[in-house]
């Protein structure tokens, strides 16, 4: 899914962007999102971490993994991901991994598009996400709940395909790489479910989850 031939991005992002999410949260934000799309683990069967970062959203898709009582395979959705910081290493749970600008990928395919994006850049993430989906897609991103502000982003055409914001009830511990600590900001987040076509009212909910101890 990818083509070789790339620029680099001049796009800077800023280092107190690099957050690493939740694990609990990440997984419990998956289940969620079958359960409620009434989707079974089968249908999704290409997604692109877009900042895998370590790994952890990866991590989380690995559970659409089914097994196939017929032939005796377990099978998971292919899991891509894509990350402009050099000095992580994803977990073992990619088929492809590509250390390059995720705004600068332009071979799409996918029918998920996950994760925890760079805030600074969420709007660009966003509009480049739908041109990698394919019909019916869709872009689960963790945000502020602040990206619903402004009124001239809610004019913006993404919005006509929101589908689901889910409010997180706690507010997550990021593991921050700059400075190797876990913090937690006095922000607010929610998990924004987009779908490729969708012109439907847009849902309210939230997600709860238990951090392991």
């Amino acid at each position: 899914m990818l083509n070789g031939n790339r620029t680099k991005s001049e796009r800077g992002r800023s280092p107190r962007d690099l957050y690493i999410t939740p694990p609990e949260l990440a997984l419990e934000a998956m289940i969620r999102f079958l359960a409620d799309e009434g989707l079974s683990k089968r249908e999704i069967i290409a997604s692109l971490d877009a900042g895998c970062g370590t790994g952890v959203w990866g991590d989380a898709v690995k559970w659409f993994a089914y097994y196939d009582p017929q032939r005796g395979t377990a099978y998971h959705p292919l899991i891509d991901g894509i990350d402009l910081e050099p000095n992580i290493e994803p977990i073992n749970v990619y088929d492809n991994v590509w250390k390059m600008d995720f705004l600068d990928l332009h071979d799409g395919g996918y029918n998920l598009i996950f994760g925890n994006p760079p805030y600074s850049l969420a709007e660009e993430f966003i509009r480049h996400s739908f041109d990698l989906l394919e019909d019916n897609g869709y872009i689960y991103f963790l945000l502020r709940l602040s990206f619903l502000e402004g009124l001239d982003r809610r004019k913006q055409q993404m919005f006509e395909h929101l589908k689901k914001v889910y409010v997180c009830v706690r507010r997550p511990s990021f593991f921050s790489s700059h400075g190797n600590a876990h913090t937690t900001d006095s922000m607010a987040y929610a998990m924004f479910l987009w779908q490729k076509g969708y012109t439907g009212k847009t849902e309210l909910d939230w997600l709860d989850w238990e951090y392991k101890k």
